[in-house]
């Protein structure tokens, strides 16, 4: 056989014995006998049949993974993919676009330009915003950092800059920062309130005092949907004391800035058309495969300042009544990302991608409905933006054992491949942490879950 047609047999394999997710367990971790045999097989000098190594991709290589579209994956935040998604990225894999600009891919570049400017009126910006499709999240907090310093801080003044952020922030911004020329000892942790929010009167001691010290304060990071608990900062008050004090302020919406396509709950991010510069990975709550993720800011001239560039060879390719992406972000060359998003909005329409996104809320809530029936769970932070936090707890256990039953809790449940459910920390104890994204989630997934994990403390704890 020709690749062409075992690329339609993988396919139809797949379909037929590899995509039935209820039939398998939500995480497979690799068996030692398989991790050696991988790591044994040698790089001939002669090619092997392509049938033989398909056979090892399929049947020992992806089943030992944690199962994103499992809809009883409760521990991660990015949600199943939606199955046009997989077809949007297999066409812009065969035809391979060089996405990089204007003329070596015209017509891509028509469909993200067109995207990039439908999803800033989605988050209140006008006709001056603009942004581009990046690898995840981290890459759109790094490129936005790099846009704040250019804007806010004159070179001199980099080795005094500093960044105010959540104790709550993705760790990404934190490698962020580090990476523009931030150390540690110039990133402000703010204070939180019981509901894990900045707290702006912490952010305006802080500046206050930097700014006294002779510093030069110059950015602030809030978040909208933490990886934790979902929590989104107090996004227009953050976004007056940026104004107040002439500061960028970037929100980190990766997870939580899917919220603006949401149908009931799209007021949980009001503010956020305030931001500079906003996160937002489709990968996470827009239900796309890896990796696609955006950046948008409120003036693209902003990131023109800071990665616009002309180097000789590509002169001819330059068209000066268009905006090439390598003149937005730090890639020249890249895919279109953003290709398989336009497929699934033209395709699915907003007002359903919206309902899912709802749905997951409620399932959250649900969650805790179903919870709150044993006495012997805590919440520790409620359901919101389909992330909910509990914990097992009784006072016959020190701190210390109340983490340790909840780790194991977490493991148990998790061994026996119905769900995963994995833990955290949230203000120094262990939790139990769900999260709820997935539209082929049942009510009755979430209450076996629960009544499974009963089961366990019964045989466990009590």
């Amino acid at each position: 056989m020709e690749i062409k047609d075992y690329m339609t047999q993988f396919i139809e394999d797949y379909y037929r014995e590899d995509h039935n997710y209820e039939e398998m367990p939500a995480i497979q971790l690799v068996e030692q006998n398989t991790f050696v045999e991988l790591s044994n097989l040698d790089f001939p000098e002669e090619g092997k049949p392509v049938e033989e190594m398909i056979d090892v991709l399929r049947h020992k290589v992806y089943p030992n993974r944690s199962v994103g579209e499992h809809p009883r994956n409760f521990a991660f935040i990015p949600a199943p993919i939606e199955e046009v998604s997989k077809l949007g990225d297999l066409v812009n894999l065969f035809y391979n676009p060089n996405a990089c600009g204007w003329y070596p891919s015209s017509g891509t570049a028509s469909i993200e330009h067109a995207l990039i400017n439908w999803l800033c009126e989605q988050a209140g910006y006008s006709e001056e915003s603009s942004g581009i499709f990046v690898s995840g999240g981290s890459s759109a907090n790094l490129t936005a950092a790099i846009a704040a310093r250019d804007s806010k801080l004159k070179a001199d003044d980099i080795n005094k800059g500093i960044a105010y952020i959540s104790n709550q922030a993705h760790h990404s911004v934190n490698k962020a920062l580090h990476v523009i020329g931030i150390p540690e000892e110039r990133i402000r942790r703010l204070k939180t309130d019981e509901n894990l929010k900045i707290i702006p009167e912490d952010l305006t001691t802080q500046v206050n005092k930097d700014l006294a010290n002779g510093l030069k304060p110059f950015l602030i990071i809030g978040t909208a949907g933490t990886t934790n608990a979902g929590v989104i900062d107090p996004l227009k008050e953050l976004a007056e004391l940026a104004e107040e004090y002439n500061l960028w302020l970037h929100i980190d919406g990766a997870f939580g800035a899917s919220l603006l396509l949401s149908n009931e709950n799209r007021h949980l991010v009001d503010g956020l058309e305030l931001a500079d510069s906003i996160t937002w990975d489709a990968h996470k709550w827009l239900f796309q495969t890896y990796s696609c993720a955006m950046l948008l800011v409120k003036n693209r001239s902003s990131l023109l300042h800071s990665f616009s560039d002309q180097p000789e060879y590509l002169d001819d390719a330059h068209q000066a009544d268009r905006t090439d992406f390598w003149d937005l972000g730090i890639e020249l060359s890249r895919p279109a990302r953003g290709v398989k998003l336009w497929l699934t909005i033209q395709t699915l329409g907003t007002k359903k991608i919206g309902e899912q996104i709802d749905y997951g809320i409620e399932l959250a809530e649900y969650t805790e409905v179903q919870v709150k029936k044993a006495n012997h769970w805590q919440i520790v932070t409620p359901a919101q933006t389909a992330i909910i936090n509990f914990r097992y707890f009784d006072d016959k256990h020190t701190e210390e054992e109340l983490n340790a039953i909840n780790t194991m809790l977490s493991e148990k449940m998790t061994s026996t491949g119905y769900a995963q459910v994995l833990t955290t920390k949230l203000n120094g104890v262990t939790v139990l942490r769900m999260c709820t994204l997935s539209p082929l989630t049942k009510h009755q997934d979430i209450e076996k879950t629960i009544n499974d994990l009963n089961q366990i403390v019964l045989d466990q704890v009590k």
